[in-house]
């Protein structure tokens, strides 16, 4: 379902501060792509789906609204939201929104927004159906972990989900970001949760909210 991690990890994920992705950001668009994933080629990153891609497109999207959350330039919308009512995506960084928009200027019911990378406060409350946060948590602190979970929360409407990795202290070794099992369990306490697998390096996680 989810690619195992075989790679040596060479720095720590949270090295990739607002430094990291805006020298990122501010490439060509291959460029960009190869910072974002470790060293796709575009035909890799256009044409092959993510494994949330691979979950959500089994759903009934058709009138939902979603939420990419840490969208980048928004590489999962041309396979969401063809099928869903709305897609939004959301990320901290200005130019990385600024791609996603040219990226993926063909579809009509697509939104991206700049955040401030902790909050989604101009959302409403209860104003989406899916959330879903692909291979970001291992690059935010723990604080920030916390702000975005009670975020999601908070935004999204009653018996629907949240989709999200959460890096495994096992794999990181780093308790800055990467949590056990029982700190998953403590980040996600007052929330109905699911271990849709365990990885190497991630706990991948289906959470509902519920009333």
């Amino acid at each position: 379902m989810f690619e195992k991690i075989k790679r040596k990890i060479v720095g720590k994920p949270t090295n990739r501060t607002r430094k990291y992705w805006e020298k990122a950001a501010n490439q060509d668009i291959e460029k960009t792509m190869w910072y974002i994933c470790d060293g796709y080629d575009k035909k890799t990153f256009d044409e092959k789906p993510t494994g949330f891609v691979n979950i959500l497109n089994k759903l009934d999207l058709e009138n939902k609204k979603i939420m990419d959350l840490a969208c980048g330039i928004g590489r999962t919308c041309k396979w969401l939201a063809p099928k869903a009512k709305s897609y939004v995506g959301v990320d901290f960084i200005p130019e990385m929104i600024k791609k996603a928009k040219s990226y993926n200027k063909n579809f009509q019911n697509v939104e991206f927004h700049v955040n401030d990378g902790k909050t989604l406060k101009k959302f409403k409350d209860q104003s989406f159906d899916l959330i879903f946060c692909e291979l970001a948590f291992q690059h935010m602190e723990k604080q920030i972990q916390e702000s975005y979970v009670k975020e999601v929360f908070r935004i999204l409407n009653n018996n629907y989900y949240f989709y999200v990795q959460i890096p495994r202290f096992e794999f990181y070794k780093d308790s800055t970001y990467a949590r056990t099992k029982e700190e998953t369990e403590e980040l996600m306490k007052k929330i109905s949760i699911e271990y849709i697998d365990i990885s190497d390096a991630y706990y991948v996680i289906k959470a509902k909210k519920t009333e």
